[in-house]
This record gives structure tokens, C-alpha cells and sequence, in this order.
């Protein structure tokens, strides 16, 4: 049987229209292959007919279509072959054709390995690379979906060790053709004037464009979408696209995303890899009136791929520019410039503010959009995403808009967990307006000092030191961005970002500003935040500054009561001579007057509870007097044997 979609008459030029697509337990109410099939065949309907349907799929609005699904049912206990390898090994082949197709991928609803099995995915002739899948890939949902494999012929192998106590459960449930194969397929090639992100006008969103994949559903269907980071930092993997690419409950579990498929040549529009990719996901929340969807990934995409977790902001100021980074026709990544301020419009809307619900892109400057940009992430000037790509009438050769579903009106979104990003972006309820990138690949570094400062000098100063310095050091060998800011006036802080090369260093220095001359004799704390934004840490160093009076001034006694001694602490203006001496209640001198000599700023007088002589004085009370600079300053103490 084969599923060639819905079909709908052409009425407006309006493309990437909110439609449902077929639930899967459709799909699957087919009879099943016959028993004992080595090899399985499934066939195209002609180009002609696929090329009139997809011409009315991108009329309706429908996602960008690649490869036409066929439902089957293939299991290792009635399907393929078994044969016993030499070291007791068993292994389960089932060869599968599709003639005349681009790639094919298989669709897996039912999907465990024990402990050492593997499954293999490779293409039947030549020698391309295999996908192998072992237990690693086991998911609560149960199911697994490959990437594509290139050509229309592939050979699927199941591998179980010998010491296997457990069998694996495996039905191939959907066998996909693919007829416009990412990119190379010229009459699918989108627009010239897309930009390929590999160009010069992408280098200053770099970051941005590693958090933006391509997305297959249902292993026919392709759609754009972006990692997005959370307020706590923690690498979640949540991914946002878009409502209308269909991805219910049901069909997130057969969403693979392809990473990094990018021109390797400015201007080339192809040539991308597709080896990098993830499989598999859980619909966390998704929202009809602003058309968002969002997925946590079954998997961390490995390091090695360099994905980034993008920022977002979910404020009510309208964006004064916009960029936009997509899969335009699922081909290259390009990144689209628009240099005017976007509008809060209803969905195809102009009325402003309509509903509310959209950002309107009047017209792009630099690239468009396309099918297959559907979901992608809209960025603001500062680099947050700020919506994600509804529909709209764009493309090259016009000035028309699209509109992008807001995330300042999708953050509460229908008011549950399952239809609002609040839930899920800001897990700890901080209330965050904003969330920077995170770039898990990011070096950590350290900064020194470890300790806060102390600063202190006359009133009106000056003051010792006034500026002092704090190193970032960077022991990794990937570039470490980095923020420094002061939370009080009477400091500065340079440079106040910046980056700390591979295995360098950089030096942040803090100075006291000329406010610190206007403040009241006193002790006064500031805090200096160093961040490592790219991996969501901070580092905080407490500066105090004493400002010491005119006089002497007392700070504090204590212990009070005491037991083997107190101290009297008080400040200087400038050294100079301190006496201090005891008394008891009835004024008798019992110890002194004794003599030091005393230092600029802080001074510590010390009684130990005894006379001149040594002895231990009896418990009770006394009267301690301190005399500097002309000042005398008297205590009561009370010694508590």
C-alpha cells in the first residue's frame, strides 16, 4: 500500500498552512508482508504524479515531502534469514528494495536490543557507510527510526550475541522511499537566493546557525528546527519548530534530525553531509494559536557534531531586525537578513497588532524562506530566538512577508504544562525574560585570585590598591567567551566581555571609579560576576572597601562575656600611639595602662582577663578604656570563668 498524501485544491498562494498529517496506527492498518520474505520490494508511483502532488502539498501549506512510506510488517521470527556465525553469534538479514529511489529509510515501531546486539542499516551495493544501532538505543517509546541510506537498495543485519539470555524485539513497521533526495534533486533545489550559511555574512551568527537542524517525520516529511537552551543551564535537549509539521504524541517518536548539513562551499547549495543526526524524541508541548512545537530529543547529539543550545527571549519589545536560519526546500542551511523592525501582526495578518500572536517579517533583504523552512528559529538582533516560521508568501523574486509564531505569547501559551514553553524553558520558575546560548563544547576556565579583595583608606582617599587584576585562564583548547560586570557604581570592570583564547589566558581588571571618594566612612561590598556564558557558570568575587573617618573610630568587642580573652577593634586615620588599661566596678586599675603602637586602618586591643602580674582576675565585670589619637573609648566586659 502507499501513502501519497492528501490531496487539496490549489486557493492561495500561501505556503507552510497548519494541517495535520496521517497518524501512524493508520499507516499500520495494512496486511502483513508475506511469511518468510528474504527480500522485500516496494515501488514509486511516477514522477509525473508525485511532482502534481507536491505542487498541491506546498499549495495547501502541507510539510515539504521527500520520500513516500510504505507499511509493512517484518519481523526476525517470520521474515529474512538467520545464520550462525563461527563464534556462536546469530545473525538476522532482510534485504530491501525500493527501484529507482534515492535513499530509503525504515521505520522501526517496534525496537529493544539486549546487551551486545546490534542492528545494521547499509546499503546493498557499493560501500557506503552502515548506521549501526545496539542497546543504546532503546527508548521508553519503543521505537527507533534511521536516517536516510543513499541508493534504493539496503540490507538490514541484526547481530545477537551467543551468550544472549534475552531475545530482541524488532518489527520493521514502514519502509520509506525517498524520491527527492536532500539537495540533489535539481528540480527540488531551492531558490538562488538563499545564503549558505558557510558564507561571510553568516560569521557573526556561527553559534547560532550549530543550533539549527533538519528535521524528518515519519521518515517522509522534512521540516526546520532549533535547539533551545533553559534557564538552568543543563543541556536538556528541547528542540522548537514549528505546530503544523504535524509531530503529535504519536509521531514524535519517528522524528531524526540531521545536524550540520551545510554547504561545504559559499554559494555551492549542496555538498552537505547527513551523517551526523539523532533519532527519536518526546513531544513536550505544542500550541495550534502560535504554531509551536516542542521536543526533547531522545538523545545528547554527540560532541563531536558541535550543536549549540540557542537563547531566546520572551519579552514584549519587538525585535529592530531579524535573521533567520533554515533548511529552505530541506536543502543546505541558509540564513536569511531582514534589516528593518519585524511587526506583531495576526498569522498572514498586516493589521498591527491584530491578535497578537505573530511577528510579521515585512520583507526580507538578504535570502527568503521556503518550504521545508517550516519551524526554523527567528533570531533578534542580540541573537535570541524570539519565534519560530509559521508561513508566509516569500520567496525569491518578491518582497512578500512571513509571519512567525511569538514566543513572548507561546511562553504561557494555552496555560498548561502541554501547551506553554514556561514550563519546560524555565524549569526552576526564575522568571528570566532572557536566556543566553549555551555551547556545551565550550572550554571551562579559571579565574584567580580564588579570594574576594580588601581596599581601604581615608575618607576621600585614596585608597590601597585602587585597581587589581583577575586571570582567566583557559586550560582547553576551544575558545572561551567570557562577561565580567560590577554591581555597584564606585568600581568599573575592563574589558566587560571578551574571549579567552585556546590554552591562554586574559586578564579582567577592576578599578574604583571616582564615586569611591564620595562615600561615608564605613565598609562597603560590591560583587564582581565573571560568566563563562557558553557553558552557563558564573564565578563571583565580594570587593570590600573600609573607608576609615577623620578619627579613630570603634568597631567592635567580643567575644562578651569572654572566657580566655577579648578584643577591642578599632580604626586609625593614620598611626599613631594606643594606650589602653582596666578597671574593675569600684575604679580600681587592675591591668595598665599598656602601650602599642598603632597602624593605619584596622587595630586589634587584646585583654586576656588577667593583671600585670599574670594572674587570673576574678569572673565579673570591668571596664576596659582605650585611648588613641586623642579619643578615649570605654567598654564593659564581663569575664565569665
Amino acid at each position: 500500500m502507499k501513502f501519497r498524501g492528501l490531496r487539496f485544491a490549489a486557493s492561495a498562494r500561501l505556503v507552510r498552512f497548519a494541517l495535520p498529517l496521517i497518524p501512524l496506527a493508520w499507516l499500520a492498518a495494512v496486511p502483513p508482508a508475506a511469511r518468510a520474505a528474504e527480500r522485500v520490494t516496494v515501488s514509486l508511483p511516477p514522477a509525473t504524479e508525485l511532482a502534481v502532488e507536491d505542487a498541491w502539498r506546498d499549495e495547501a501549506g502541507l510539510p515539504w515531502r521527500f520520500a513516500l512510506p510504505e507499511a509493512v510488517r517484518l519481523t526476525p521470527e517470520r521474515d529474512g534469514r538467520w545464520e550462525r556465525l563461527p563464534g556462536g553469534e546469530r545473525r538476522w538479514r532482510l534485504d530491501v528494495a525500493s527501484p529507482g529511489a534515492l535513499s530509503i529509510n525504515l521505520g522501526f515501531p517496534v525496537y529493544w536490543l539486549p546487551r551486545g546486539a546490534t542492528l545494521i542499516v547499509r546499503p546493498a551495493v557499493g560501500d557506503g557507510p552502515a548506521v549501526v544501532f545496539d542497546d543504546g538505543d532503546n527508548a521508553d517509546h519503543g521505537q527507533l527510526w534511521t536516517p536516510v541510506v543513499p541508493g534504493d537498495a539496503v540490507v538490514v543485519e541484526l547481530t545477537v550475541p551467543a551468550d544472549a539470555t534475552v531475545e530482541p524485539l524488532l518489527e520493521l513497521g514502514f519502509i520509506n522511499s525517498g524520491y527527492r533526495f536532500f539537495g540533489d534533486s535539481p528540480a527540488a533545489k531551492a531558490g538562488l537566493c538563499n545564503v549558505d550559511v558557510v558564507c561571510a555574512e553568516g560569521d557573526a551568527w556561527r553559534d547560532e546557525i550549530a543550533s539549527v537542524g533538519l528535521i524528518s517525520i515519519n521518515g517522509s516529511l522534512m521540516c526546520t528546527g532549533a535547539m533551545v537552551n533553559n534557564t538552568s543551564f543543563d543541556g536538556t535537549p528541547y528542540l522548537l519548530t514549528a505546530y503544523h509539521c504535524g509531530i503529535t504524541g504519536v509521531v514524535a517518536p519517528s522524528v531524526v534530525v540531521y545536524w550540520n548539513y551545510e554547504s561545504p562551499v559559499c554559494g555551492q547549495q549542496g555538498g552537505g553531509s547527513l551523517a551526523q543526526f539523532t533519532s527519536g524524541s518526546t513531544l513536550r508541548a505544542t500550541w495550534a494559536t502560535t504554531d509551536f512545537t516542542l521536543l526533547e530529543l531522545d538523545e545528547t547529539p554527540a560532541p563531536a557534531f558541535g550543536v549549540t543550545y540557542a537563547g531566546w527571549y520572551r519579552g514584549a519589545t519587538l525585535p529592530t531586525s531579524a535573521v533567520g536560519i533554515h533548511h529552505p526546500s530541506s536543502d543546505e542551511k541558509s540564513i536569511s537578513f531582514e534589516n528593518a523592525a519585524v511587526r506583531q501582526t495576526s498569522y498572514t495578518m498586516n493589521l498591527e497588532p491584530g491578535d497578537g500572536t505573530h511577528l510579521r517579517v515585512v520583507d526580507w533583504d538578504l535570502g527568503t524562506t521556503e518550504p521545508g523552512s517550516s519551524g526554523s528559529p527567528l533570531f533578534d538582533a542580540d541573537h535570541r530566538i524570539v519565534g519560530q516560521l509559521h508561513g508566509g508568501f516569500a520567496a525569491c523574486g518578491n518582497n512578500e512577508s512571513d509571519w512567525y509564531g511569538w514566543l513572548n505569547r507561546s511562553w504561557d501559551g494555552g496555560g498548561t504544562s502541554t501547551t506553554r514553553l514556561t514550563d519546560w524553558l524555565d524549569p526552576a520558575a526564575t522568571g528570566a525574560v532572557d536566556v543566553a546560548l549555551l555551547d556545551p563544547a565550550a572550554s571551562a576556565f579559571a579565574v584567580t585570585p580564588a579570594a574576594g579583595i580588601e581596599v581601604d583608606g581615608p575618607s576621600g582617599g585614596p585608597f590601597t590598591p585602587s585597581s587589581w587584576d583577575f586571570t582567566l585562564t583557559n586550560p582547553g583548547t576551544v575558545p572561551a567567551g567570557f562577561t565580567a560586570a560590577v554591581d555597584q557604581s564606585w568600581l568599573t570592570v575592563a574589558p566587560a566581555a571578551g574571549t579567552v583564547p585556546g590554552e591562554g589566558v586574559e586578564t579582567v581588571t577592576v578599578s574604583l571609579a571616582a564615586g569611591a571618594a564620595d562615600l561615608a566612612a564605613g565598609r562597603h561590598l560590591a560583587t564582581l560576576t565573571i560568566g563563562n556564558p557558553g557553558r552557563g557558570t558564573f564565578e563571583t568575587r565580594e570587593v570590600a572597601l573600609e573607608v576609615l573617618a577623620d578619627t579613630p573610630t570603634f568597631l567592635s568587642v567580643g567575644p562578651n562575656p569572654f572566657n580566655s580573652y577579648v578584643t577591642f577593634r578599632l580604626t586609625l586615620p593614620a598611626p599613631s600611639a594606643v594606650s589602653w588599661r582596666v578597671h574593675d566596678l569600684r575604679g580600681r586599675l587592675v591591668r595598665g595602662p599598656v602601650a602599642q603602637a598603632g597602624v593605619f586602618g584596622q587595630n586589634d586591643v587584646v585583654w586576656d582577663g588577667r593583671d600585670a602580674a599574670g594572674r587570673r582576675l576574678p569572673s565579673g565585670s570591668y571596664v576596659l578604656t582605650v585611648t588613641a589619637a586623642g579619643r578615649e573609648f570605654r567598654s564593659r566586659v564581663t569575664c565569665g570563668r
